[in-house]
Formats: C-alpha cells, sequence, structure tokens
C-alpha cells in the first residue's frame, strides 16, 4: 500500500512539474515571438544581445544553488542563509552586467536593455532559491503553480508594454514586473512550510564560514552553467559585431525554434537521472549503454526530424512564424537544425555524464568547445555572415558531441573493468566501493 501510495505521489508530481515546465518554456520561446511580430529585427537582436551578455554571467551567480537546498536534507545550512547567498552573488552579477554592457554598448540606450534583461533573470533565480524550498518540503505543485503563473503573466506583461510603446526597454520593463509580481505574491509565501500558523522568519543572515563553504561547493556547478549558457551565444557575440542587431535579432528568432526539442531531451535527462546513478553504483554496464542508445535515438531523431521539416517547409515556416524578411534565411534554419541534432545528442548524453557525477571533466570539455566557437565564428562570420554563425553553432556542438562520448567510453571502461564508479565526485562527496555516498 505505501508503495502504491509512493508511486502516486511521484507521478502527480511529475505531471504538475512537466505541466508547469512545457507551459513556462513556450512562453519563452513566445517571448522572441511576440518581439518578431511587434517590433523590428533590430529589436529582437537588442533583446538577444542583452540576453547573450547576461545570461552568462548571472548563470555563474547562480551556482545552480537550488540543487544544493533542495538536497540539504540535514539542514546543514537555513534557508535564510541560502537567500543571502544568492542576494550577494546576483547583486554582484548584475553589477558585472551592468560593466559588460558599458563595454559591449556605446549608447545608453542599448546598455539600459542589457541591464533590464540581466534584472529579469536575477529575478528569476531568486525564485528559483524558493523553489529549492518548496522541492525541500516535497511541495513540486506550488513550483508547477508558480511557474503555470509566471509564464502567462510575464509574457502578456511583456506583450502590452510593446504593443504600446513599441520600445524593447519598456517591454522588457513589462517581462521584469510580471516575474516580481508572481515572486512577491505566490513564491515568497512559506506558509506551507509549517502546518502552524507561524512561517519561517526569512532574513538577511550572514555568516562567513558558511558562505564559503556553500561557494566551495556551488562553484564548480555555476562554471559548468556557464560555459554551457557562453557557448551558444559567442557567435552571437560576433554577428552583433559584423552584421549589428538586425542579423543578430533574425539569427537569434531563427534558433529559437531549437527550444522545442531542448525541452524534450531535458525531460528525459531528468527522467535518466536516478537510472543512470543507480547503473553506476552497481556496476551495470548493460544498463548504462543502453541509457546512452536512448539519448543517441532521442537527440538523432529529434533532430532529423527537424532538419527534414527545415529542408520542405522552412521558408513558410519562418514567414508564418515571425515575418517576410525571415523567409530569405532558409539555408541558416536547415545549417542550425543540423546543428541541434548534434546538441540534442551532447545534451542528453550530457545529463548522463552529470548523473554519473563526471563534474570535473566538463570544465575542460566546455572550455575546448568555447574555443572552437570562438575560432570559427571569427573566421566564418566575416566571411558568411548568418551561415557562418551557424556553422560555429556546429563546429562546437560536434566538439561537444565527441568529448562527451570520449568521458562517458570511460566510464563504460571501468564498468567493464568492475572498477569502482565514483558516482558523487563532486564537491561534498565520496565514493565507498562500486556505491556512492554522497555527504550533504
Amino acid at each position: 500500500m505505501d508503495r502504491l501510495l509512493i508511486k502516486k505521489t511521484i507521478k502527480t508530481d511529475v505531471t504538475w512539474l512537466l505541466s508547469g515546465n512545457v507551459l513556462y518554456s513556450a512562453c519563452q520561446w513566445a517571448i522572441v515571438l511576440a518581439l518578431a511580430k511587434l517590433g523590428s529585427p533590430q529589436q529582437v537582436g537588442e533583446y538577444a544581445l542583452g540576453m547573450a551578455v547576461s545570461a552568462p554571467i548571472v548563470l555563474l551567480a547562480n551556482f545552480q544553488l537550488r540543487a544544493l537546498l533542495a538536497s540539504d536534507v540535514w539542514n546543514q545550512f537555513t534557508f535564510s542563509k541560502y537567500l543571502t547567498f544568492r542576494l550577494v552573488s546576483l547583486g554582484l552579477a548584475l553589477l558585472v552586467v551592468a560593466c559588460a554592457a558599458v563595454y559591449a554598448q556605446e549608447d545608453w540606450g542599448p546598455r539600459g536593455i542589457i541591464l533590464l534583461v540581466g534584472f529579469g533573470q536575477v529575478l528569476e533565480y531568486i525564485s528559483e532559491t524558493y523553489y529549492g524550498l518548496m522541492q525541500k518540503h516535497e511541495r513540486i505543485d506550488r513550483i508547477a503553480r508558480s511557474l503555470l503563473l509566471k509564464g502567462p503573466v510575464s509574457l502578456a506583461a511583456l506583450c502590452v508594454a510593446m504593443y504600446i510603446t513599441r520600445s524593447i526597454a519598456w517591454a522588457v520593463c513589462g517581462l521584469a514586473l510580471g516575474r516580481l509580481a508572481i515572486l512577491l505574491v505566490w513564491d515568497s509565501r512559506l506558509g506551507f512550510t509549517t502546518k502552524g500558523d507561524n512561517a519561517p522568519a526569512v532574513r538577511i543572515e550572514w555568516d562567513g564560514g558558511d558562505m564559503l563553504g556553500l561557494l566551495r561547493a556551488a562553484f564548480p556547478l555555476g562554471v559548468i552553467s556557464m560555459l554551457g549558457s557562453l557557448i551558444p551565444n559567442i557567435p552571437r557575440y560576433f554577428i552583433n559585431g559584423f552584421e549589428g542587431s538586425a542579423g543578430l535579432g533574425i539569427f537569434s528568432a531563427i534558433a529559437s525554434l531549437l527550444s522545442a526539442g531542448t525541452l524534450v531531451v531535458s525531460a528525459f535527462g531528468q527522467a535518466s537521472f536516478l537510472p543512470v546513478v543507480t547503473a553506476c553504483a552497481e556496476g551495470d554496464r548493460t544498463r548504462y549503454r543502453m541509457l546512452i542508445w536512448q539519448a543517441v535515438a532521442l537527440g538523432g531523431g529529434l533532430g532529423f526530424v527537424a532538419v527534414v521539416a527545415s529542408v520542405f517547409f522552412g521558408r513558410s515556416l519562418l514567414i508564418h512564424l515571425f515575418r517576410q524578411e525571415y523567409g530569405g534565411y532558409t539555408d541558416v534554419l536547415v545549417r542550425l537544425m543540423i546543428a541541434g541534432m548534434l546538441m540534442f545528442m551532447a545534451s542528453g548524453l550530457g545529463y548522463i555524464m552529470t548523473a554519473a557525477r563526471r563534474l570535473g571533466p566538463q570544465i575542460p570539455l566546455l572550455l575546448l568547445a568555447a574555443v572552437a566557437a570562438v575560432a570559427t565564428s571569427a573566421w566564418s562570420i566575416p566571411r558568411h555572415g548568418l551561415r557562418g554563425a551557424a556553422d560555429a553553432v556546429l563546429i562546437s556542438a560536434f566538439v561537444q558531441l565527441v568529448g562527451t562520448g570520449v568521458i562517458l567510453w570511460q566510464i563504460d571502461r571501468r564498468l567493464r573493468s568492475r572498477e569502482p564508479v565514483a558516482v558523487f565526485d563532486g564537491p561534498g562527496c565520496r565514493a565507498e566501493g562500486t556505491a556512492a555516498v554522497a555527504k550533504v
């Protein structure tokens, strides 16, 4: 009876979270669609540049703190300390974004857009801190409800502001206000953590030793997140320099079509996490290989469908989704869909690599992919424009896929020789025998 209840609870949680993630991801993609419909390619490019500049910085400061908070079952740190750490790190990140904006743009208008986009992302990750607490208290339904509210409210605010003012700055302000409203009205209400009337106090709680401990535990995850965000944005920096905001807007709108496949791969990665951990801990090489082939088949299949659709229906798809001027870039769409096929496979395999806690090798791999993106962008974009940018995405995805394959092959060799596989080799973790024991 207990087992049936647990299965029912897990199924309910997955249903809630999937519905929230799907709607929220759709709303995130619709932001680009709305800006393309209501504004010019140059305005889409201004928003895309704001994302390209601020996202890697904010993701580094995010440190994937939600996962650490949700897994802190022994309450090593209070929620107030997690929140304090998050506010300090994101505050510093916003200062860095401001400096980067001054460096990247000469006029205060575009600088302001970059800073506003960064502020909107900061609000996102403050909410993520509360999501970690909700997850810790097994209130997945509250996370889903937040996503179900935040996505449409923020998108509606952006669309109304853009329709009335035709200004990207005001549109991003609307987006940020929508996120802030949900943060204040829903996310920050902590009554769910107690059965009584008194919710836990939330205050600034600074402790230098604890803050340093959190930084040590979270830093590798922050670096990985930052590099993962930086790599696809590298060609966009070069596009902005050589093709201007209009070219960047067209490229970013077309590249946004990859988000649907990314969502499916992400769902597979989250579902495969525990099976990968179990397979590595038990030395089950057959199951480990099966999960790898599933990731390759899923990513390759999604990418193949996307390539075929772009070849036969690319022009009409771009015109109907965006505007007439986007229809002349079918060749860029096809190249990006081919790159997407490699990216989907690399992303799915990356989830397996992370589940096996091979965190250390990911950093040099991502650095190598970043170098490939820089080199290809510097050579190809001045010569071939947006097609060259798509080629840069393709080359970096190929490097990442090959490198991921090498790391997974090394894990396979250890499983074949029945050597201990340190499933948790990150900070605060240790391995014992063929199983892993996490010290939170």
